[in-house]
């Protein structure tokens, strides 16, 4: 190789290594001058989802608490517990993975359950899974809630968490209502609810939110 050709090569990979230094550098400030606002973005948009579990009033929420493969964010009033936010997934549904929040009063009562994901057949499955408000000759003048009814996720508001651990839909022989032609939907749904609910009973928060208040 010629020398000319080794000292082009020299500066092009000098060069080469600069470009990428100062692009790593903008990323990293970007990075650091954006995380603040994108952790507020994040935090803003999941609070929006937890005020349609209809809970307590509540204007913050504390670090979440894992408890057997389910996740509960407690929710503060001016720092003090106002209730919880229960998480978790089953594989059981007819589409694959349905994912589920569930709101908890300070006693350990259901406020509203809410699906956050399903792959669930739209028309049937869906209807389970989804809050829809549906526009009528009838309510055309209305405006849309903030939370539209559901009557097969509404079924659990206002359960006792402590009831869970045997919750089926009536076909099992449970106490459950469920929709015609979506019934592995159903199943999926009210099981997923009742293993949030009992994990929920069963692990000490509902006492440490009556000991706060």
């Amino acid at each position: 190789m010629k020398f000319r050709d080794r000292e082009s090569m020299v500066v092009l990979g000098s060069f080469l290594g600069v470009t990428a230094l100062v692009a790593a550098s903008v990323l990293a400030l970007v990075s650091i001058y954006t995380a603040e606002p994108i952790s507020k973005a994040q935090e803003n948009n999941r609070q929006k989802v937890f005020h349609r579990l209809l809970l307590p009033p509540f204007d913050s929420t504390a670090e979440s608490i894992m408890v057997d493969g389910c996740t509960f964010t407690p929710v503060l009033n001016s720092g003090k517990l106002a209730g919880f936010v229960g998480q978790g997934n089953s594989r059981g549904g007819y589409g694959g993975e349905i994912e589920a929040l569930v709101g908890f009063d300070l006693n350990g009562r259901i406020t509203a359950v809410q699906i956050l994901r399903h792959k669930e057949t739209p028309g049937l499955g869906a209807n389970v899974c989804d809050r829809k408000f549906q526009r009528t000759v009838f309510n055309l003048r209305e405006a849309a809630p903030e939370v539209p009814e559901n009557k097969f996720l509404d079924q659990y508001n206002f359960r006792d968490s402590r009831s869970a651990g045997s919750w089926r839909i009536a076909k099992d022989g449970g106490e459950f209502d469920y929709l015609t032609g979506a019934t592995v939907t159903s199943r999926a749904v009210t099981e997923l609810v009742d293993r949030i609910s009992s994990v929920f009973a069963k692990s000490g928060l509902i006492n440490a939110g009556e000991m706060k208040r």
